[in-house]
């Protein structure tokens, strides 16, 4: 007999941490690798991008290694995959990925303080410690949203204000 009780914990686990987790970090991935190459972002292949991203990053936190590889791991795939698939350049590309990771880095500190004076710091770890669990899934969107406001708004500022000489000189697809 089918437990439908577990089930639908692991669809919504699914749906809160891989779409509202892996997806929305690496589309904050995407767009900041479109930002800093000076692409327009195209829905078909931001989508594809933002896919691959996720879950490669999914597939690799299921591998038997420390924490920390795994963002390392990630960062590697994101730069590779984007070089290699998507034609961007390298230095942008790396540039793009290094800030993506100090912004997650900036915004889980902001989240966990922000919950921690809230809800009180045992409390939050105490939910942080448990494994595959919605709330401790629901307690990171909130880095995410951040993550993607921030590249939007990079996005729609950098290329007009900083970037207009371009990082080295290789031609891409211009904004419009």
């Amino acid at each position: 007999m089918q437990d439908w009780d577990l089930i639908g914990k692991n669809i919504l686990l699914f749906v809160v941490d891989g779409i509202f987790g892996y997806f929305f970090q690496f589309m904050g991935h995407a767009i900041a690798i479109h930002t800093f190459n000076k692409r327009q972002i195209k829905p078909k292949s931001f989508l594809l991008m933002t896919v691959i991203f996720a879950v490669s990053a999914y597939l690799i936190r299921l591998l038997p290694i420390v924490f920390g590889y795994h963002t390392i791991l990630n960062m590697i795939v994101c730069i590779v995959v984007s070089v290699l698939v998507f034609k961007t350049a390298i230095y942008p590309t790396v540039l793009a990925v290094l800030l993506t990771i100090v912004s997650i880095l900036i915004f889980e500190m902001v989240n966990y303080g922000l919950l921690s004076l809230f809800m009180g710091s045992s409390t939050v770890d105490g939910y942080l410690a448990v494994e595959n669990s919605v709330l401790k899934s629901i307690m990171g969107i909130p880095t995410n949203i951040f993550l993607i406001i921030e590249m939007i708004i990079l996005y729609k500022v950098l290329p007009k204000k900083l970037l207009k000489g371009g990082f080295n000189g290789r031609d891409s697809q211009k904004f419009s």
